[in-house]
């Protein structure tokens, strides 16, 4: 089980790539704040509520709203309420930006990315190298940038 925020749910959906979440865990949970920032998009939130009566998402309140409210001041509602919910439940966190990465860090939460994602996939046989290379050039023809370099690194054994 773990928490997600929505960049990677967002860019593996527009990329048709969301069974790649579902090899590497058996249970997302969202934050309200987080359902409704991938909703925004009507195919989106037909995918997550789909998601959501198959019972593979779940999403969940934060309760510490002091939390909540003092990670705010840096990050936005996203990013804040799913880091204070990995918090209160003990869960690593999916999460991309750099900012929200650091901070979640630096709280102690254990963090990973799509690209760790894919990396640990790939380290594990889960996926092979074509189907790594696929998923990299599927996202460098999205909003998210793979650099040759980090390339390098998923694809080390």
């Amino acid at each position: 089980m773990i928490i997600s925020d929505s960049t990677a749910i967002i860019t593996l959906i527009n990329i048709g790539e969301f069974k790649l979440l579902k090899l590497f865990t058996k249970k997302i949970i969202l934050s309200k704040e987080v359902y409704h920032e991938v909703s925004l998009k009507e195919n989106a939130k037909l995918f997550l509520d789909t998601e959501i009566k198959t019972a593979y998402i779940e999403v969940q309140n934060y309760k510490n709203k002091v939390l909540f409210e003092e990670i705010s001041i840096l990050l936005d509602d996203g990013e804040s309420a799913s880091i204070a919910l990995a918090i209160e439940k003990k869960l690593p966190l999916i999460i991309d930006e750099k900012k929200g990465r650091n901070f979640a860090k630096n709280l102690g939460v254990e963090i990973i990315g799509l690209i760790g994602i894919i990396h640990f996939l790939y380290l594990e046989n889960t996926i092979d190298k074509k189907q790594t290379l696929d998923l990299i050039d599927k996202l460098n023809h999205s909003d998210f940038r793979v650099s040759s370099s980090l390339l390098k690194m998923i694809l080390k054994k």
